[in-house]
């Protein structure tokens, strides 16, 4: 009873700002376990109005002043203003774009709050995007146990019911609970190390499985890049005995869900999945406007690439598989020079921070996660709540607040640019 009390104390005691990464933190959740209508109702009902509550509260300045946040609240409203200014689209398509330009900045306020909170407690984080990641991965490969062997591509749940989408979303997660994990002014404990090897061998098999080629490229150039960070700080032959003891792991695990020879073959025999075909229609049909695109609310089906290239090749392709192609079609150069804006802010903010060499190169490891997650799917960042929510922005605000809001165990900055009214 007294224990009881003390909890409800102590959550008392948390107060808006505290209570915002602990409903991050059931949402991840219940994105990669529930269905779409529950987690999209959750950050709705409960995560905007504290997000509102705390941005009217006198000390949200900072948020109003950081560079990232007022070129996506630019990239927003330049989205909202400018798709009743080209296209030929229905005005109520025109006004859902700007309702969803208006959920995308109040939703990124959010996240840099959320992520401040994550920067400052980096082992609670740590555990559990790792926990997220093999929760979704896990349901996942049960879910579609029948599907992988018989050699079908497996989906998970909720966030993570595409293919594509949910092994790009469990390669995102995992990525960050790895280098939260593995900080550079941390030593994981022997529980943190065993959930991130069964995290690594369940995400491993469940995006191999889903059979979508790009997120395994990505997430096999990381995992590379990570056994090298992981042997080279460590240099112990434990740590080259984990690393083969996953490796192992993994392949047992994929020759017996499906057989390796014929999970080769599989995703050798889809080709380039029209890929090739759909850049080709966007870059051949440019938008209306090359400076300010089609607009945000023409439907893509509508296009001349659509009409006129994809449609009589039987084509019916949703959008152009492609973010930097998306925001091109859709708000033009100007659109894909905020966007590029976006990747570089956080780039810049590692190169110039004081945080370890292996640290920074770490950090540029998940931007180019990104860049590569989104290079074959996606078209925007500025939508309702996505999952480019998970692929796109969780990489690019995570970086970013990492890099130039972190602090040492003493509260000296070694981010960006860090001062003591920010901290």
């Amino acid at each position: 009873m007294k224990l009881a009390m003390a909890n409800v104390s102590d959550l008392r005691r948390l107060g808006a700002q505290g209570w915002l990464p602990l409903l991050f933190a059931a949402w991840l959740l219940l994105a990669v376990l529930t269905p779409e209508e529950v987690y999209r109702t959750f950050f709705h009902a409960l995560i905007y109005p504290l997000t509102l509550y705390l941005l009217v509260r006198k000390d949200s300045m900072a948020v109003w002043q950081d560079p990232f946040i007022r070129l996506f609240l630019l990239f927003c409203g330049y989205m909202a203003v400018t798709t009743w200014l080209v296209g030929s689209d229905p005005a109520d398509d025109d006004a859902q774009a700007m309702r969803w330009a208006f959920e995308a900045a109040l939703g990124i306020l959010g996240y840099f709050l959320w992520m401040r909170a994550v920067v400052s407690r980096p082992g609670f984080w740590a555990r559990w995007f790792l926990v997220v990641a093999l929760a979704g991965a896990l349901s996942g490969l049960l879910f579609s146990l029948q599907e992988a062997f018989q050699g079908g591509r497996i989906q998970g749940f909720g966030v993570m019911g595409h293919p594509i989408q949910g092994a790009s979303i469990a390669t995102v997660f995992l990525a960050t609970g790895l280098f939260l994990t593995f900080r550079e002014d941390s030593s994981a404990s022997r529980s943190d190390i065993l959930l991130a090897m069964v995290s690594v061998v369940s995400v491993c098999a469940f995006v191999t499985l889903s059979q979508s080629r790009a997120p395994l490229i990505a997430l096999l150039l990381y995992l590379f890049f990570l056994a090298g960070f992981l042997g080279y700080r460590y240099r112990r032959p434990a740590t080259i005995f984990a690393l083969l003891l996953v490796t192992a792991c993994v392949v047992i695990l994929l020759q017996w869900f499906i057989g390796l020879g014929v999970l080769s073959d599989q995703l050798i025999s889809r080709g380039g999945s029209y890929r090739f075909e759909i850049w080709a229609a966007y870059l051949t049909y440019p938008p209306e406007s090359v400076l300010l695109g089609n607009g945000a609310g023409l439907d893509f089906g509508l296009t001349d690439a659509a009409k006129l290239h994809l449609e009589p090749m039987g084509l019916d392709i949703a959008h152009p598989h492609n973010i930097w192609l998306g925001a091109f079609v859709e708000n033009g150069l100007i659109g894909v020079l905020m966007q590029a804006g976006l990747v570089m802010l956080p780039a810049i903010a590692v190169s110039r921070s004081r945080l370890a060499l292996r640290t920074r190169l770490h950090l540029l490891a998940i931007l180019v996660l990104f860049l590569l997650l989104t290079f074959t799917d996606e078209y925007t960042l500025v939508t309702s709540v996505h999952p480019i929510w998970f692929v796109g922005w969780i990489p690019l605000v995570f970086v970013w607040v990492w890099s130039r809001y972190r602090t040492d165990e003493n509260g000296s900055a070694i981010g960006d640019s860090v001062t003591v009214g920010e901290r």
